[in-house]
């Protein structure tokens, strides 16, 4: 590496840097290049790979070389750059019909969308979509990133992700079709879902455009294009991602204590993939959750069967990333040798599994007799521990090429064959005292005495006089010399020239190969999910056609997997779409009231990748959309306070949710002033309950909000039991609201100082909470039946503030900031007074 990339690269590989005629430079040894690339990609950087591919003529003048390959980290197809259990995609951006065409594509795969966010959900759909998708390198369009300030800050705010802008001329209709016709050879992509004008295609065709330019052949094996859009999957906002803890944790952003922890039991990276892309993509058609969670019942009640598949499975290595190593003519002997053990595996798979394929999985008889033809010849070709290399030999068997088994015999029986020739000048020449002998100088001779120098036959070719005898050579001497000395070039040579027709013939079934990769990596994550339930309990949900959701015994899957057997308390849950739609959850912190408001989500998205659940019984009617506004964490990235992402993800709930989605919330109006928080809280429960219609689950602390009156509404509090003063949380939903939060009892079993909980215990005494009038209907009318007053009219707290203010440790400011606090607290009582 030269000038400025030397002296990034040595900052980055920690490479000395040198110079040479005041050029920067620093280099790497190229055997050891894997591990300095992945350092590289990690770093956010592409790296331009360049190879000699033509040596000057009569060896004088430089070497021809050229970038044979750009890798970036949306681009790699190495498995050593990769994470085995997940996609890595290359996403691409644009602005299309007001609205955001988005493609993605995992070139280690070839999985390959896109999908088209509508203007009015242009924000939101954009951190959705990246958050599932999670890319590594993204391609934007120029005037997007300078004309939307919110794209702007939400694209630049992401460290993890390469940012390539690219000129809007690049994104040209005509010339995005144009690509996707020539990649799939067709003459139009009705085939593929599309027409020529959706917005999709724009962005689809800079991807083609930009794998065309930068990884050269890494279209090959891109067989495939499907269009998505929200109604074809439960959706799942960037907030709802990451607070359900879906596939990454909120604390170290790691598997561990995530949903995806509790029910991967798969043994192939292909599954692992799907597996995880099912959680984020939960179905919504009814038909097809209940066609996966048959299969999974099948393997559950069978687990012969289910023991069977998954030692099969055991067998087989990433066939889907192998695959494309070899239709993108990467793959070596190892990979050759893992595909043919491969299909060795998913052969006895298929056969267990036959019964069972869903149907989109079925492969025809005239793939399965071609793999195995594939099989049988990758088991006569490659060697049972192939070199990784083309130049090091060692990678095609004994006995599948005659020449080089003959090639091999020559280098192996090197003495064997000399001596044989030996023998045959004994003969011809009858001096049985004939040697061969061989030195660096002139390489191998025959040695004859001095007494025998007379009876030298005529072929024979005199090449040093010693004193004691003559040394000779041979026509046939030199010809096996040659053919000795260049036997192991030979080998290796020829050895290439096989292996990449093997490889050629692999390539040829890619297609086929890739089918048979979907159908294992669906049958992975299907008895992976039937493990699940055999392991943690789980039990067969019913699909019903309705809205209604009944929950006998539910539990947190997560959370009970992290608690001793039996430890942890399941609750009942009835959410009925025409009634008693709307649960208002109160009680103490610590009770459970966000265990269980996340264990009703995550039970449905099982349900719904058709898993059984962590249940008694469950009844599901499919839901469209969940929602999840639980807990309080401000995003600095994005300059946004706690309150204000609450308030955000409010409005996105109220403006997105339908009556078949499912919506979450916890403390609504908990980061402003207590009137403040529950005019809110309440106005959000009654436009859910008017305007909205959808399941709810609703938490709070405003203990005012449980007067509200409406059909659809239903109380529920987390049940404690108070014994000689303390409380005692069991854990379990009861019908009816909670009449007290038990802040101070939570504060005690935190450690709060005694003089804290003391002072704190003398405040709420004093507080005084005034309520008026009766309840009320909830309606467009309704006005709040709660009226707070005197909240803080007792002389006894002012007095205890203002003897425990430190004035003389406090700055004028802070004095002033004290008076004008408590100028506002008397203000406002006697304002409500």
């Amino acid at each position: 590496m030269f000038q400025q990339d030397a002296k990034e690269a040595s900052a980055i590989l920690g490479l000395t840097l040198t110079r040479r005629n005041g050029v920067p430079m620093c280099g790497l040894p190229y055997h050891a290049s894997h591990s300095y690339i992945e350092k590289l990609l990690k770093a956010g950087r592409k790296i331009a790979i360049c190879e000699q591919v033509r040596l000057p003529r009569d060896g004088k003048g430089i070497a021809d070389r050229e970038v044979v390959e750009i890798i970036s980290p949306g681009t790699v197809v190495d498995e050593d750059y990769l994470d085995r259990g997940e996609n890595n995609y290359l996403v691409a951006l644009a602005g299309a019909r007001g609205g955001l065409s988005l493609s993605a594509v995992d070139v280690s795969t070839g999985d390959f969308a896109a999908t088209w966010i509508k203007p009015e959900n242009r924000i939101e759909g954009l951190r959705k979509e990246i958050s599932r998708l999670n890319p590594r390198e993204i391609l934007v369009q120029e005037s997007l990133l300078q004309e939307d300030a919110e794209i702007q800050k939400f694209i630049t705010g992401r460290k993890d992700l390469v940012i390539n802008t690219l000129p809007d001329w690049s994104f040209d209709r005509e010339s995005s079709n144009r690509r996707l016709l020539e990649l799939f050879g067709v003459v139009n992509l009705k085939g593929f879902g599309c027409g020529e004008e959706d917005p999709e295609i724009l962005s689809a065709g800079v991807l083609v455009e930009y794998l065309r330019e930068n990884a050269k052949n890494a279209l090959v094996h891109i067989r495939n294009f499907r269009k998505y859009s929200d109604g074809d999957f439960l959706v799942l906002d960037e907030s709802t991602l990451k607070n359900l803890e879906l596939v990454r944790n909120l604390q170290d952003g790691s598997e561990k204590y995530t949903l995806f922890a509790v029910v991967n039991h798969t043994r192939t990276a292909m599954g692992t993939r799907l597996l995880r892309r099912w959680i984020l993509e939960p179905l919504v058609d009814a038909d097809r959750i209940i066609a996966r969670r048959d299969v999974v019942d099948r393997l559950y009640h069978d687990q012969n069967l289910l023991n069977r598949v998954r030692n099969g499975l055991s067998r087989i290595f990433d066939l889907e990333r192998l695959s494309a190593r070899i239709a993108l003519d990467k793959a070596h002997g190892k990979d050759l040798l893992a595909v043919k053990e491969s299909l060795a595996g998913a052969a006895s798979v298929y056969d267990l599994m036959r019964d069972l394929v869903l149907r989109d999985s079925m492969l025809p008889p005239e793939t399965l007799k071609r793999l195995a033809e594939l099989q049988l010849l990758l088991e006569r070709a490659v060697a049972e521990s192939p070199s990784i290399l083309l130049t090091e030999g060692n990678i095609i068997k004994n006995g599948f090429d005659r020449r080089l088994d003959d090639l091999r015999e020559l280098q192996t029986n090197r003495k064997k064959v000399l001596d044989a020739y030996l023998e045959e000048e004994k003969k011809v020449s009858g001096i049985y005292s004939l040697r061969i002998r061989y030195n660096r100088i002139i390489g191998y001779f025959l040695e004859v005495t001095k007494s025998q120098t007379g009876s030298v036959p005529a072929h024979f070719i005199r090449r040093q006089s010693l004193v004691g005898g003559e040394r000779y050579t041979t026509d046939r001497l030199i010809e096996l010399e040659t053919l000795l000395n260049t036997s192991l070039e030979s080998i290796v040579e020829l050895e290439r020239e096989l292996f990449l027709n093997v490889r050629s013939e692999a390539k040829s079934c890619i297609g086929m190969l890739s089918g048979m990769s979907r159908f294992l990596a669906e049958t992975d994550a299907l008895q992976s999910l039937a493990q699940a339930a055999t392991l943690h309990g789980f039990s067969r949900p019913e699909i019903v056609r309705g809205t209604d959701i009944m929950v006998s015994e539910g539990r947190h899957p997560v959370v009970e997997m992290y608690l001793p057997p039996g430890e942890f308390v399941p609750n009942a849950l009835r959410l009925r779409g025409e009634e008693k739609s709307f649960a208002l959850i109160t009680g103490p912190n610590m009770a459970g009231k966000s265990t269980y408001l996340r264990q009703t989500a995550l039970l449905i998205i099982l349900a719904q990748i058709g898993s059984f659940v962590p249940a008694g019984e469950a009844e599901i009617g499919v839901v469209d959309k969940i929602f999840c506004r639980v807990g309080a964490q401000d995003n600095l990235a994005r300059g946004e306070s706690t309150f204000l992402v609450e308030m955000n993800e409010t409005a996105n709930i109220l403006r997105s949710a339908t009556k078949k989605s499912l919506i979450i919330m916890d403390e609504v109006g908990r980061g402003t002033s207590t009137n403040d928080g529950l005019a809110i809280a309440w106005a959000v429960c009654e436009y859910i309950l008017d305007s909205v219609g959808s399941k709810t689950l609703f938490a709070t602390h405003y203990h005012e909000l449980t007067v509200l009156q409406h059909k659809n509404l239903y109380n529920l509090s987390m049940d404690i039991r108070e014994e000689n003063g303390n409380i005692v949380f069991l854990k379990r939903i009861k019908e009816g609201p909670s009449n007290n939060s038990y802040g101070i009892h939570v504060a005690r079993l935190a450690g709060l100082p005694a003089s804290v909980l003391e002072k704190a215990a003398v405040i709420l005494e004093n507080l005084v909470e005034t309520k008026e009038g009766a309840p009320v209907a909830v309606g467009s009318t309704a006005k709040p039946a709660v009226k707070q007053q005197n909240l803080f009219s007792s002389r006894e707290i002012l007095e205890q503030e203002v003897f425990s203010f430190p004035v003389e440790r406090s700055t004028p400011l802070e004095a002033l900031n004290f008076i004008a606090k408590w100028k506002k607290i008397i203000q406002s009582e006697k304002k409500n007074a």
